[in-house]
C-alpha cells in the first residue's frame, strides 16, 4: 500500500472527505497530524493506519478490470489513479453509469464510469465505522480546535477595535482614515504573503490563491527569483516594513502624510514590475495583485485629497518619531524572522527525521547490534497477545512506575492493532521492597496468570489505571491465593533483569535484543511486519 502514493493536499482531503462521509467523530486538525505523522507520509498506508489508530475498520483491495462488477461495491471507497504521480478519489456511488466522486479540487462531481475505469487502477480502500470509532479525547480536542481557530479573527478583532478607539478619541481628517485602513489592508495582505512563503501548505491562503483557478499560482510566484530583492530579502517582506511602518508613521505624526504620499509615489514602479511579470509568465498571484491595488488606490486618493500640495513641518523630533516607526517593523522582522523559519523547517526536519527512523532495514540492523538474552520460560513470565507469535516483546517493568503504566497503554493499544505479536512481562523489584505488601504485588500477578490467565490483562489495566496502587486494591478485585512458587518467579526475574543491566524502567527488548535509541515502544507499529 505504501507504493500508491499522492500530493499531500490531495491525501488530507479525500481523508476528510471519508471521514465526513461516514460520520465519525474525528476532527481535521487529527487528521491532518496523523497523517503526517506517518512514516510514510503521503500514502494509502498512513491512511489506513490512521484509519486503524481511530478505530475505523478498513480493507484494502485490488480489483481485477475484468472482474470488475459495480454490484459488488461497498460505498464510500477510495481509489487510486496511477496518473500525475498518482492521486486518490473518494467515490461515494455509482449508478446509471454515472460515477459521483469528490478530491481536493472537486466536491460532488460526476463522471462517466468508462471515464473512470479508464483512470482507475483498481486499487480501493473501504472503511466503516462502528460505535467505538473516533479520536481519543474527541470533545476535549474539538473545543481546543475550536479556540485555535478564534485565534487569528480575535487577533483581527483586536487589532481592529484598538485602531477604532485610538481613532475615536482624536478628530482624524477623511484621507488619514482611508490611508490608514488601506496600510492595514496592506500590512495583513504582506502577512499573509510571508506566510504563503513560509508555508505554502497553509490551507487557508490556499483557498484564496485558488480565486485564479490554479492554487500553484501563488506559489510559483513567490518562489521565483523575480518574487526577491536578494537572496535573503524578499518582495512581500518588503510590503511589509511599507504598509506597517508608514501605518505607525500615521499614526504617530499625522503631519507626516505629505511625506508618506510621496513614499508611496516611488513606490509605484513596483507596481509596473509586479503586473508585468505575472503577465509574462500567465500565472496571477491573487495575493500580489491586491497589494497593487492598494498602492495605487493609495496613490489615487492622494491626488484626489491634494495631499502633494500640503506642507510637512521638518521638525527634529518629527523626523525622529518617523525614522523610529519606518525602523520599527525591520528591527522586529529581523528578530522574529529566524524563529519563524525554523518553525517552517521543523515539520520538513521531522519528516526526514521519519523516513530515516522507519527504515525497516537500517532498525532491524540497530537492533541485531544490541546483545541479546535468552528469555526462557522458566522465567514465567506474564503473556499478553498471541503467545505463539514469532515476534515476541519484552516489558520489563516496575509495578510502582508512572512511565510504566504509560507504556501499558501502549503496549495495549499495539496489540489491538497487531495479532502476530506476543507481549512478555517481567517485573524488577527493590531491595527495599522486601517484608512490605510491595512483594506481595508481583507474586500476586504471577498467581493470577497461572491459574486466570485470562484475568490478567484486565487485571493490569486496572492496576495501572489506579491511582492509588497498594496491595488491598488488587487483592480485593482479583482474590485469589499466592501460588508457592511465585516468590520464587518474582527472584528469578530481578535476577535475569540484573544479568540484561536493566538500568530503568520500561526496558523492551524484541525477541531477545534490546530496543536501541531513538526507538520506542510505539514506532513498533510502523517497524513490525
Amino acid at each position: 500500500m505504501n507504493l500508491f502514493k499522492t500530493k499531500t493536499s490531495n491525501l488530507e482531503s479525500v481523508t476528510y472527505d471519508l471521514i465526513k462521509a461516514l460520520s465519525a467523530k474525528v476532527l481535521s486538525p487529527s487528521i491532518s497530524e496523523c497523517l503526517k505523522a506517518h512514516p510514510d507520509f503521503p500514502s494509502m498506508l498512513s491512511i489506513s493506519d490512521c484509519l486503524t489508530d481511530w478505530n475505523i475498520q478498513n480493507k484494502t483491495y485490488h480489483i481485477r478490470k475484468e472482474e470488475y462488477n459495480v454490484n459488488d461495491l461497498l460505498f464510500p471507497f477510495i481509489a487510486y489513479y496511477q496518473e500525475a504521480g498518482g492521486r486518490f478519489v473518494l467515490i461515494n456511488s455509482i449508478e446509471n453509469g454515472i460515477v459521483r466522486f469528490s478530491d481536493e479540487n472537486h466536491k460532488k462531481s460526476e463522471l462517466k464510469e468508462s471515464e473512470f475505469l479508464k483512470r482507475w487502477n483498481g486499487v480501493v480502500l473501504y472503511a466503516e465505522k462502528n460505535d467505538t470509532s473516533g479520536e481519543v479525547d474527541y470533545k476535549k480536542n474539538r473545543v481546543k480546535s475550536i479556540l485555535n481557530s478564534l485565534l487569528i479573527p480575535g487577533f483581527l478583532i483586536f487589532i481592529i477595535t484598538s485602531f477604532l478607539l485610538f481613532y475615536s478619541t482624536i478628530a482624524f481628517s477623511s484621507i488619514i482614515i482611508i490611508s490608514s485602513l488601506l496600510k492595514i489592508c496592506g500590512t495583513s495582505i504582506s502577512v499573509l504573503l510571508i506566510i504563503q512563503s513560509i508555508n505554502s501548505n497553509n490551507p487557508f491562503i490556499q483557498n484564496l490563491c485558488g480565486l485564479t483557478g490554479n492554487k500553484d499560482d501563488c506559489n510559483a510566484i513567490l518562489k521565483s527569483e523575480a518574487a526577491k530583492v536578494t537572496s535573503w530579502l524578499s518582495w512581500s517582506e518588503v510590503g511589509l516594513f511599507y504598509f506597517s511602518g508608514t501605518l505607525l508613521s500615521l499614526i504617530s505624526v499625522s503631519s507626516s502624510l505629505v511625506l508618506l504620499a510621496w513614499l508611496n509615489a516611488l513606490a509605484l514602479p513596483y507596481v509596473i514590475y509586479s503586473i508585468s511579470y505575472q503577465y509574462s509568465v500567465k500565472k496571477w498571484c491573487v495575493l500580489c495583485c491586491m497589494v497593487q491595488i492598494l498602492l495605487v488606490l493609495e496613490f489615487v486618493s492622494n491626488l484626489y485629497f491634494g495631499v502633494f500640495n500640503l506642507t510637512f513641518n521638518p521638525l527634529l523630533s518629527n523626523l525622529s518619531i518617523l525614522i523610529l516607526c519606518l525602523a520599527f517593523p525591520i528591527l522586529m522582522w529581523s528578530f522574529l524572522k529566524p524563529f519563524f523559519s525554523q518553525a517552517a523547517e521543523l515539520p520538513l526536519a521531522k519528516y526526514q527525521l521519519k523516513k530515516f527512523k522507519f527504515n525497516n532495514q537500517l532498525f532491524q540492523q540497530a537492533l541485531t547490534n544490541q546483545p541479546r538474552f535468552a528469555i526462557s520460560e522458566e522465567l514465567r513470565p506474564i503473556v499478553l497477545g498471541n503467545p505463539n507469535a514469532e515476534t515476541i516483546i519484552t516489558m520489563v517493568s516496575n509495578p510502582f512506575c508512572g512511565p510504566c503504566a504509560a507504556a501499558h497503554k501502549k503496549i495495549e493499544s499495539l496489540l489491538a492493532e497487531r495479532t502476530n505479536i506476543r507481549i512478555n512481562i517481567v517485573f524488577i523489584q527493590k531491595r527495599e521492597w522486601e517484608k512490605s505488601d510491595k512483594m506481595l504485588i508481583t507474586q500476586h500477578l504471577f498467581s493470577l496468570m497461572k491459574t486466570e490467565n485470562e484475568s490478567i490483562g484486565q487485571a493490569l489495566n486496572s492496576w495501572y489505571s489506579a491511582t492509588e496502587k497498594n496491595y488491598s486494591f488488587l487483592a480485593k478485585q482479583y482474590p485469589i491465593p499466592i501460588d508457592n512458587e511465585a516468590e520464587k518467579t518474582a527472584k528469578l526475574q530481578h535476577n535475569w533483569c540484573d544479568l540484561a543491566n536493566v538500568t530503568f524502567t520500561p526496558t523492551f527488548f524484541i525477541n531477545g535484543y534490546k530496543l536501541p535509541e531513538p526507538y520506542r515502544i510505539e514506532d513498533l507499529k510502523y517497524l513490525l511486519n
